[in-house]
């Protein structure tokens, strides 16, 4: 690339308008075009040096997964000296990478799992396909608004297939690269997911097991103590799946698909109830002398709440009784001065109490009263009704672990203020059609979920 070219308004292959340079690396630049032949946003990549960039586009083109960019096109472009440099058209995406996410802060368990279980999920279909990416690790992650995207297939490889270059640019980026890499075995799909590791350790601490930039560190940092360790506050299971994704053994690390399930467990796993909340009992007992059964009223919760609570009890058991006693106190009747009246007869025997004559007559019809309006449903809990649905779904077994991960990145942007709602809801709703017609959501899920999206659209036109 000379200084002059490309610039903003360059015409690549008579159809690509660079608009933006985004970024620019050690081995290329990404800009924002436009495609003028369809007229969309894409990106471009051109290669700064002698990379073959048509067998990454190759390479991505045969991978069709939601949580993978996609390639749209390869060309070639004549520079103003008359040489051709190819470049690679991709999807253009909105968001932030992993990397640039860290730089701000650390990524929770819930969030670092659901976004390592879509870069699982794209790996196994890269790995059925035998694609190895070889570079996992933050700058090659997007956050999206439509979900988790990998990019960067420039170095990717098929398995098994030796390194055909001396200067170590395939091997990856040091501090993500897998232990055997290093000793000259050929990437496999355990590459991918030592690197996938790499990725969880980072997100929830800051930094990777060896926070190396070059390869002369990392041999130092390996034979001086080994790598970092997760902190032991975060779960077991957690901890036990990053560090066999880490094992020095490539054989001994779980498959991809292994991986996507464990951590969609993880984050699909509901937060324990919290213990500060007060809650009532009815414990059985009986009364003074065994005679009789009774009921004990039992409050739990903190000392504090129990004693508040015990004075509404209290109070409660008051307004109770003097009710009673007003049911059940003798009524003063008026009697006539007449004293050739006859005194008013009384029962011989007394009635038990509470109970009641059944009627010789049937009692007259009343008239039903009218049913109270059903509360309206407000747009933030209709969002929240149908992301519960989605992971009861997916923790069910009636919703497939991709299949959810996809319905909930779509439900993400219904979360802000803005956007096309019924737009978003139509997409939603043609993904559920099309999930249940292919059999990864169940039919009587889809209904639900249907019925969700129906309550949502409705709460959507009333915010």
């Amino acid at each position: 690339m000379s200084e002059d070219w490309p610039i903003a308004g360059t015409l690549l292959a008579s159809r690509y308008r660079l608009v933006e340079l985004l970024e620019i690396g050690g081995m290329s630049q990404i800009w924002r075009a436009d495609d003028d032949l369809l007229g969309r946003p894409v990106a471009v990549k051109l290669p700064l040096g002698a990379q073959v960039v048509w067998r990454e586009a190759r390479m991505a083109a045969k991978l069709q997964h939601p949580n993978i960019a996609a390639v749209h096109d390869y060309r070639e472009a004549v520079r103003p000296d008359g040489s051709v440099t190819p470049f690679v058209v991709m999807e253009l995406l909105a968001g932030e990478s992993v990397a640039a996410r860290l730089d701000r802060e650390t990524i929770g368990l819930p969030e670092a799992a659901r976004i390592g279980a879509a870069v699982a999920d794209a790996l196994a279909a890269a790995h059925a396909s035998g694609v190895i990416h070889r570079d996992i690790k933050p700058g090659n992650v997007m956050l999206t608004p439509t979900g988790v995207k990998i990019l960067d297939f420039g170095i990717s490889a098929t398995a098994g297939e030796p390194d055909d270059d001396e200067s170590g640019s395939t091997f990856g980026t040091p501090a993500y690269v897998a232990p055997e890499r290093l000793d000259g075995m050929p990437a496999e799909p355990a590459t991918d997911v030592y690197g996938l590791g790499v990725l969880l350790f980072e997100m929830v601490t800051g930094d990777p097991p060896y926070p190396v930039d070059t390869w002369e560190e990392l041999a130092e940092a390996r034979s001086n103590g080994g790598p970092r360790r997760l902190p032991p506050t975060l779960p077991a299971a957690f901890r036990d799946l990053v560090n066999r994704c880490l094992d020095e053994s490539p054989e001994a690390r779980p498959a991809a698909s292994e991986v996507r399930f464990d951590l969609t467990a993880l984050w699909l796993k509901p937060a324990p109830p919290s213990p500060a909340a007060a809650s009532w009992a009815y414990v059985p007992g009986r009364a003074a002398g065994g005679r009789a059964p009774a009921t004990t009223l039992a409050l739990t919760g903190p000392p504090a709440r129990r004693r508040a609570l015990a004075v509404s009890v209290t109070a409660l058991v008051v307004a109770l009784a003097g009710l009673i006693a007003a049911v059940n106190w003798p009524r003063e009747e008026k009697i006539d001065a007449n004293p050739e009246l006859p005194p008013p007869a009384v029962a011989s025997t007394p009635a038990a109490p509470f109970e009641t004559t059944r009627p010789t007559t049937p009692p007259p019809t009343s008239t039903s009263p009218t049913p109270k309006p059903a509360p309206t449903l407000s747009f933030d809990d209709a969002v929240g009704r149908f992301r519960t649905a989605v992971e009861r779904g997916a923790a069910g077994g009636d919703i497939r672990s991709d299949v959810a991960t996809d319905l909930l990145n779509l439900l993400k942007p219904l979360t802000r203020s803005g956007g096309d709602v019924s737009s978003q809801v139509s997409q939603l709703r043609q993904k559920i059609d099309d999930r249940a017609g292919e059999g990864t959501v169940s039919s009587a899920q889809a209904a639900v979920l249907r019925s969700r999206l129906a309550d949502l659209d409705k709460a959507s036109r009333t915010m």
